[in-house]
């Protein structure tokens, strides 16, 4: 049901119904009743994303995320969520398993729904392609680079959360490194300070999915290559889980034979036998500020760039 339709049963133009509906003047009281009977009549709702479009300021901030089932987004999601409806923003999100047409199409509906703006993840789109977007909507990303002076970033210090746990390795004795990298061609920091900190040996890298059965594999690949590794360090915890079980069918336990160290501090991190060390990330805070930089470009400031810093939490597996 649409405005146009309220006006052709009532008789009256659009602009009638949009005055009758907001209590303007310029129309006679029986005018006024007649129309909002009809709306009563028709059960008419008002599209806040129409409202939007024509405002540039609906109550709705899109939310892109790569993959809702990794416990990492989720935490994320709820900061958003929570500051979001502090500012009176309702919160639509995105789910797009990090391919860049799927993130092409969530842009396209974002802009057409009129949205106030929209933050998140963009995983595979290329810079062109997200500063274009940034140009038509007000945006912030998360744990990536600004594309372009208009959009706004949010990210986590990876470089030295990197080495956090690189170093907190070498303490520990491990001078044999290796890593898995998730398979995420816009997030390279981890992989490149882990390199510096084995002296640029790219062959004690394996990557694969940023998942537990990517881990998995990936860990089986980093031994074939390198039996000797007793140190890894893995770009996120679900990569670190798939490692321990790797390890375990190996007769290996984490912690004793092999170290090893997650990043971003999930919930089933601390489940874990043994608890995995890993570096922790502010999931909560981290999409909080997302939604504090958006709000900040809705009041007309300029792009922000935050930065977050991330702590090492040392359990069981190293």
């Amino acid at each position: 049901m649409t405005i146009d339709d309220v006006a052709r049963a009532a008789g009256v133009s659009r602009q009638t119904v949009s005055r009758a509906m907001n209590d303007k003047g310029d129309i006679s009281e029986a005018t006024r009743r007649r129309v909002l009977a009809t709306i009563e009549e028709l059960d008419y709702r008002p599209s806040a994303f129409a409202r939007g479009m024509r405002t540039q300021r609906a109550g709705t901030v899109a939310l892109v995320l790569p993959d809702i089932a990794n416990p990492f987004f989720p935490a994320v999601a709820r900061g958003v969520f929570d500051a979001a409806a502090a500012r009176g923003l309702a919160v639509v999100v995105h789910n797009t398993d990090a391919d860049a047409g799927a993130e092409a199409e969530a842009g396209r509906a974002i802009v057409d729904a009129g949205a106030a703006g929209a933050i998140g993840f963009f995983e595979a789109l290329d810079d062109a392609a997200l500063a274009a977007l940034g140009r038509r909507v007000p945006l912030v990303v998360a744990d990536r680079p600004a594309p372009d002076p208009s959009v706004a970033t949010v990210r986590t210090d990876f470089r030295t959360g990197t080495r956090l746990a690189c170093e907190h390795l070498a303490s520990r004795g491990h001078d044999r490194l290796g890593m898995l990298d998730g398979a995420v061609q816009n997030k390279p920091e981890r992989r490149r300070a882990f390199l510096e900190v084995v002296g640029g040996d790219a062959d004690r890298v394996v990557t694969g999915p940023p998942t537990v059965a990517g881990g998995v594999a990936a860990l089986r690949r980093l031994l074939a290559r390198h039996p000797d590794v007793t140190g890894v360090f893995a770009f996120n915890d679900l990569l670190a889980i798939g490692a321990v079980q790797a390890l375990r069918t190996t007769g290996r336990r984490a912690g004793e034979q092999v170290a090893v160290v997650g990043y971003d501090d999930i919930t089933m991190a601390a489940l874990l036998d043994p608890p995995l060390t890993t570096v922790h990330t502010d999931k909560y805070e981290l999409g909080r500020t997302l939604v504090e930089v958006l709000g900040r470009r809705l009041d007309g400031h300029p792009a922000e760039h935050r930065t977050l810093a991330p702590r090492l939490v040392v359990r069981g597996s190293a």
